[in-house]
């Protein structure tokens, strides 16, 4: 039942038209929380916000991570989904395997990005 709640919290959010300016800094602290330990060697992905048009890029690297709102060319897959899924993402409320399994999550590259996509953005 949170996880409903949730989910309308995002859809809430979104139809008040949130900007990419208001959305990448909730994007941007959720994964500067995470043990970017976690994913093994150098990792970097792009990600599209279909519906804001923005874009942004998550590099993991030995340990250390770097999220910017910037277009990323040294990349190993891209992410796009809408703002609603990534807003899910970041609160826990939808896995992105759970998110690809739906259709909600598109990936560009090996599908097998998708899991070390989860241990992004799996809380600590």
């Amino acid at each position: 039942m949170e996880k409903d709640k949730m989910r309308k919290q995002d859809v809430d959010q979104v139809e008040k038209k949130i900007t990419f300016e208001e959305l990448f800094p909730q994007i941007k602290d959720k994964l500067e929380q995470q043990d970017a330990v976690t994913v093994p060697g150098r990792a970097a992905f792009e990600f599209h916000i279909t519906d804001l048009k923005g874009v942004f890029y998550v590099e993991a690297d030995n340990g250390k991570g770097d999220v910017e709102p910037y277009d990323y060319y040294d990349k190993n897959g891209v992410f796009t989904a809408s703002a609603v899924t990534y807003l899910a993402l970041c609160n826990g409320s939808l896995t992105p395997v759970t998110a690809y399994a739906a259709g909600r999550l598109k990936v560009e590259g090996d599908a097998d990005l998708v899991r070390t996509l989860e241990k992004l953005f799996s809380a600590k």
